[in-house]
C-alpha cells in the first residue's frame, strides 16, 4: 500500500507536551508550501507508479492553513501520482479550527477523514496543557464533521496527563464510546 504523509509544521501556539517539530507562526507558510511542492516533484519516482491509498496531513496543526493551500498540495500530488478512488485522505485538526464552512470545503477537495486533537475531555486539564479549545468546542467539532458528511473521524486523547485520574480517563472513554 502506497501512502504519503505531509507534515504541516504550523500551530497557533506550542502545547506544553508536544515533541513534534512545529512553530507557533505562519510567517514561513508560503515558503514552506513552495518547498513542499518542489519536494513532491523531486520525489515523483519514489513510489514507482504505485496507486496512493492514503494521504495524511499531520503536524503541527494542518487545520491552521487555508483549504486552498491544502488543495494546492493535493493537486501537486495528483499531478504526479495516481490516487486510488477509495483513498483515505486525512487531516489532523484542532477543534477550534473547525467550522461548518471549513469542513464542507475540506470535504469538497477530497478530505474524507478527520483526526481531531481533543487530548482530554476535562476543561481544567485542557487549560493545564495549554489547549485552546473547551470540551464543548471539541464535541461541537465532532458533530460538525458528521453534519457535513465526514463520518470517518478519529480522536486523539492523551493518557497520563497529571491530574487525569484513572476514573476521569474512564469517564472520557465512556463519553466517546457513546458517540455515533
Amino acid at each position: 500500500m502506497a501512502s504519503i504523509y505531509i507534515h504541516i509544521p504550523f500551530c497557533h501556539s506550542k502545547c506544553y507536551y508536544c515533541g513534534f517539530h512545529s512553530v507557533a507562526s505562519l510567517r514561513e507558510k508560503n515558503g514552506m508550501l513552495e518547498a513542499l511542492s518542489k519536494e513532491i516533484n523531486l520525489r515523483k519516482d519514489y513510489l514507482k507508479g504505485e496507486s496512493i491509498q492514503s494521504i495524511y496531513f499531520g503536524g503541527g496543526t494542518p487545520s491552521i492553513i487555508a483549504v486552498n493551500d491544502l488543495n494546492k498540495i493535493l493537486e501537486s500530488i495528483k499531478g504526479i501520482h495516481r490516487i486510488d478512488k477509495d483513498a483515505e485522505i486525512t487531516l489532523e485538526a484542532n477543534p477550534e479550527d473547525l467550522s461548518l464552512e471549513y469542513l464542507r470545503d475540506l470535504k469538497e477537495i477530497g478530505i474524507n477523514r478527520i483526526s481531531i486533537g481533543i487530548q482530554c475531555l476535562f476543561d481544567d486539564i485542557l487549560l493545564f496543557i495549554n489547549r485552546r479549545h473547551s470540551v464543548e468546542k471539541a464535541m461541537q467539532a465532532i458533530d460538525m464533521a458528521r453534519q457535513v458528511g465526514i463520518d470517518n473521524i478519529s480522536i486523539d486523547l492523551i493518557y497520563g496527563i497529571p491530574g487525569l485520574t484513572k476514573d476521569r480517563w474512564a469517564q472520557s472513554l465512556e463519553k466517546l464510546k457513546d458517540l455515533p
